[in-house]
Formats: structure tokens, sequence, C-alpha cells
């Protein structure tokens, strides 16, 4: 999977395009502030129809599903439809889909099921730009198994994680590789298909933390070669509910003959309360291009194909504004990658950039990220951290601008 390249300057792109930023904008409530939102995948911004559909739930006083009442009956429902909506959003099925709260808690539950006959001197392969949400439980399912636990490393240059690694990393006792298609805080794409086909080709599951991804680069799990997919619908205006894919026949194939449970679709207790507006969120980026038509999934690959080409160009026009700003340090550098960045500022803390943009009527993110093993890779925990950039499909060159003279002020 390549990054789309945009054209050297936005204003160009914007020319060429038929995306309508305008109208995008009009869909979200909190953008009439007057703040320039650049917080990213970290922080992202949910659009009216979210909302409304949350509220509309909350009014109707959900229940969990599986009982014989009205509201648990609307719940399986609002379920069903969830999860037809994430499938069509990856290309994949809606049995294959399961919902949870967190990615912790989802990753934590299949590693229980898919570790049952891992033996000493299995292995897995994890990665330096995997989050925590998908490291720890992995880790401990190979340690409680008394399997090995190999990492790919990123190289600190250029951020990416180099595909030729995994030849020596990978062998006949690997049992799974994860690897982070865009990772939130570096944006990296990697070679996920040649990854994938490497492990495959040692019997290995293959899983893939679609991470920033998904408002930028249209997704099909089998196509990427992955078994599986996890990603959280807030990175793209959702609400805080998270989701695994997996390929058709997958979890009964790593539950045959064992009498184990395969995870249902179903995890209870849900957030019954917010899965309405994870359809909705989906159907929000299936009408970001006006112009798309045919199926869901045929209109989600066609509109978010025209936002990321719209996005890509929104990160050339950064990398042109900050070539002269050389105090302003971004981790791994600004080229082949998704527009999300985490810089530093010399002679700065973390705060005091956050501040100091914030008085400029700039948001960027400096909170939790999940990514305290990335950050320690580049040294970035020794400086107090880094600060995280985003752009989004509602992102404006103007907006930008603003972020890149505020980075200018601290000079």
């Amino acid at each position: 999977m390549k990054v789309q390249k945009g054209a050297e300057r936005v204003s160009d792109a914007v020319a060429e395009d038929t995306f309508d930023v305008a109208r995008l904008r009009g869909l979200y409530p909190a953008i009439g502030d007057g703040t320039a939102y650049l917080d990213g995948p970290f922080s992202a911004m949910q659009p009216e129809s979210v909302i409304r559909s949350i509220a509309a739930a909350l009014r109707g006083s959900p229940a969990q599903p599986g009982a014989r009442t009205v509201r648990s009956r609307r719940t399986a429902t609002t379920v069903t439809q969830a999860r037809q909506a994430l499938a069509d959003l990856v290309g994949g099925t809606p049995e294959c889909v399961q919902l949870g709260s967190t990615l912790a808690a989802l990753n934590t539950q299949l590693a229980e099921v898919a570790s049952w006959n891992w033996r000493f001197g299995d292995e897995i392969v994890l990665s330096r730009l995997d989050s925590g949400s998908t490291r720890n439980p992995w880790e401990r399912a190979a340690r409680s198994a008394g399997a090995g636990i190999r990492w790919a490393e990123v190289d600190l240059e250029s951020g990416e994680l180099p595909t030729w690694q995994y030849e020596r990393l990978l062998g006949p006792h690997t049992r799974l590789v994860t690897v982070s298609l865009a990772n939130p805080a570096l944006g990296v794409v990697p070679d996920v298909r040649a990854i994938a086909d490497l492990a495959h080709s040692h019997g290995a599951l293959v899983l893939v933390d679609l991470g920033a991804a998904i408002p930028h680069v249209s997704i099909d799990l089998l196509e990427i070669g992955a078994d599986i997919v996890a990603f959280s619908t807030a990175t793209f205006g959702g609400p805080t509910v998270a989701a695994l894919v997996t390929r058709p026949a997958l979890l009964d194939e790593i539950t045959d003959g064992t009498g184990r449970v395969a995870p249902t679709a179903e995890i209870g207790p849900l957030p019954v309360e917010l899965l309405g507006g994870v359809t909705a969120a989906v159907d929000h980026l299936a009408g970001m291009d006006e112009f798309a038509r045919g199926s869901r999934r045929d209109r989600l690959v066609s509109s978010i194909n025209a936002a990321g080409h719209y996005t890509a160009g929104l990160l050339e026009h950064f990398t042109y504004g900050l070539s002269h700003q050389p105090h302003v340090t971004v981790l791994g550098g600004l080229h082949d990658r998704l527009p999300v960045i985490a810089f530093t500022v010399a002679g700065h803390s973390p705060e005091s950039v956050a501040d100091a943009l914030s008085r400029l009527g700039v948001s960027v993110w400096t909170g939790w990220t999940d990514q305290s093993a990335l950050l320690e890779s580049f040294g970035a925990d020794e400086l107090g951290g880094a600060i995280f950039a985003g752009f989004m499909p509602h992102t404006t060159p103007a907006e930008i601008d603003l972020l890149l003279d505020g980075l200018y002020t601290l000079r």
C-alpha cells in the first residue's frame, strides 16, 4: 500500500480536486468556534450525525442485547447495523466483526483464545510501532504460553518499519505477527502486504492495527493480507468503540477441536448508548464525497480515496512551510506517510508549545497517546514527550498556516 501523493502546494491539489471541504466542515458543530482543531486521531471531532445518533439512543434508554425486552431488542438491531457498517468499512463480513469498549479488551480476549496451542519455543513478532493496546495483551499471552517475543524495529531516521528485517525475524515457529498500518503518532505506512505474505508463508497469523489510516486510505482486509484488523472508531470521528474484524472462518480455525468458545460479535457489556454513533460515523465517511455513488462500500472507497488525496496535499503544504523552521524536529521525518505527525520544538516543553499555539487559536495534542514505547525509542521521553498534530478531511490550508505561523513564533 502506497501513500497517496498530494501536489507540492495544497492550493494546486484543491484546484484539481472536487473534494468540497467547505461542505464537510459544515457537518461539524464544533468547527464554528474559530479554533483550528489539528489534534488528529488522538482527539478527532465528531460530526453532527454522530452526536445526534448518540443523543437519540440515550433518550431511548438502551439496554444490553440478548433479552426479550423492547429496549434490548432495539439494541440488538443497532448492534447488527453497526457490525454491517464496520464490515463495509474494511471489506469484511458482519459476522466477523467483534465490538467492544477498548482495543486492549478485544485484543486480550482474542489472545486468550488464539494462544491455546502455543508452546515453549513458539514465537510472536511485535513491532515498536505497535500501540500498548496491541502490544501488551499479546506479550502477556506469549509469556503465559512460554513463547518467545521478537521485535521489528523502527528506522529512527525515517520512522519507517523496514520490510527486510522480517526475513530474519520470521521462522517455522512464528505464530503471530502484528503490524501497525498507520501509527497515529507517525503516520507510517509499512508494506503490510509484503510482511503478511512472509508471515503466511510460515503459517503465522497477521494482525493489522489500522491506527490513523481510515479517514485517509480505503481498507480491504483481504487485499492487505490481514487475518485480523483492529481499530477504534474514535480515530475518525466515531464514539469510543473498538472493533476487531477477522477474515471469514478465522475464529473457527483457531478454536478447532479445543472446545473453547470463540469470541462473539456481542462482547458484553457493550457501550450500547454509543453503537448508533458507529453506524453514523461510517455513513459520514461514505458521504464525504457528495458525488460518490453505489453501495455503501463503493461510496466509502470513493469518499476515503478523495479525502486521502486532499489530506496528502495538506501534508505537502505543511512540509513546505516547515522547511524553513529548523527549531522544529518531526520524529521520523515527513516523507511517505499519512498526515499525522509527532514533533518537538527546541527549548520548549510540549505543554508550553501547546499553550502558545492555543493562544493563537490552534489546538494540538499533548495528552495520553498509548505510544510510550515508540517515544522512548526516539528519546522523546527525555524531552518531556512530543506534540502531536493531525490533518483531517475537514482541515483547511489556512488552519495549517496558523500552525506554521505559531511554530515560527517559537523559534
